[in-house]
């Protein structure tokens, strides 16, 4: 979820129905403040002023001063049972989290869903491993739309699927509630991302501490094959030690609209690529176009842009392809992708 000031901020509003963060004085009431033995430095001036919780509308839903908030702001703002549950998460220990490395023979992994009936898998069976995401298979009430997700999806029993957790917010609190007890391999789930909670550069730092400790904590929970790592600007990489010797690590490229976003991601990209074994490797979720991929280090590209364009019948420059069935251009732009990464991950 992109949370973002609302346009009538100011209209219709008395002074005292908006609060105004007061940055940095905050942090010496935090628990989680650096000098208290915590791992957030506190907000520099450049970060507070583009922080989309500096300023909140008490009654509104879409910052930390509204009370039916989704997300929240920093501790001295957050309202009391949400700042225990906050603490409480924080405080809780991870152990050293590395499952067993993956075997997938193929860099690229598509994205499918919507087209069980094209039979577009059997016509690559260089592919061994496709992706879903968990919105495309599972309901608001947590329940998967089919007890054999391969047979729904119209892959091939022998073909190995993931569970792709890039989704709506209210998945990942679905996930988050369900924890260990949801069976993935009984619904013919191979492998399983943690829940991917939001970590956006522009959002409370106390926000984006808690969402990286989530998907650690839900990882070792679900005994995930992957680990998420997200940096941004704020979150020290000692954050991550629990994770460091994973040898799968989930970085999503999506949502960065702005050049200064693609700048911050590439920067901790060459972080990640620094500080994680030569042996572990990335899988990149959200296109590689305009990210700096390492040539020494195995990566993999999940992508769902030839599935996308191709429901449309265009092919991956997002041109319209004419007097060609959709199958034909799904085809065409799977073929492509394969070539582009195939060429890329040499």
């Amino acid at each position: 979820m992109i949370v973002s000031r609302p346009k009538n901020r100011n209209h219709n509003l008395k002074r005292q129905d908006i609060s105004l963060c007061p940055g940095f004085s905050l942090c010496e009431k935090c628990f989680f403040f650096q000098r208290k033995g915590g791992s957030c430095s506190g907000c520099k001036k450049k970060y507070h002023q583009r922080c989309l919780k500096r300023e909140c509308v008490l009654d509104c839903s879409r910052c930390s001063g509204g009370r039916h908030s989704l997300t929240w702001g920093c501790c001295g703002r957050a309202p009391s049972p949400r700042l225990t549950r906050v603490k409480k998460i924080l405080s809780c220990p991870i152990k050293q989290y590395f499952p067993e490395p993956l075997k997938i023979e193929n860099r690229f992994i598509p994205v499918i869903h919507s087209i069980s009936k094209l039979n577009i898998p059997e016509k690559f069976p260089e592919i061994d491993t496709w992706a879903v995401p968990i919105h495309k298979v599972m309901n608001l009430s947590g329940a998967f739309r089919s007890a054999d997700l391969k047979d729904y999806l119209g892959l091939p029993a022998d073909r190995k699927l993931i569970l792709s957790t890039c989704a709506p917010d209210s998945y990942q609190e679905i996930l988050w509630e369900k924890g260990a007890d949801l069976d993935y391999k009984k619904y013919h789930i191979d492998y399983w991302f943690p829940a991917h909670f939001s970590i956006y550069d522009n959002d409370s730092k106390l926000y984006q501490f808690i969402s990286a400790k989530r998907q650690q904590l839900h990882a070792a929970l679900t005994e995930s094959q992957f680990v998420w790592f997200r940096l941004g600007e704020n979150i020290p990489l000692d954050y991550f030690a629990p994770i460091k010797k994973a040898p799968s690590v989930l970085i999503s490229t999506g949502q960065m609209y702005s050049p200064e976003n693609r700048e911050i991601l590439n920067e901790e990209f060459k972080s990640a690529d620094r500080w994680f074994p030569k042996s572990t490797s990335f899988f990149i979720i959200g296109g590689t176009t305009w990210l700096s991929v390492p040539s020494k280090r195995s990566c993999f590209d999940i992508s769902s842009n030839w599935l996308i364009r191709g429901i449309k019948g265009r092919n991956l420059n997002g041109n319209k392809v004419e007097n060609r069935s959709k199958r034909d251009v799904l085809i065409s732009n799977l073929k492509d992708a394969l070539i582009t990464i195939n060429t890329l991950y040499v």
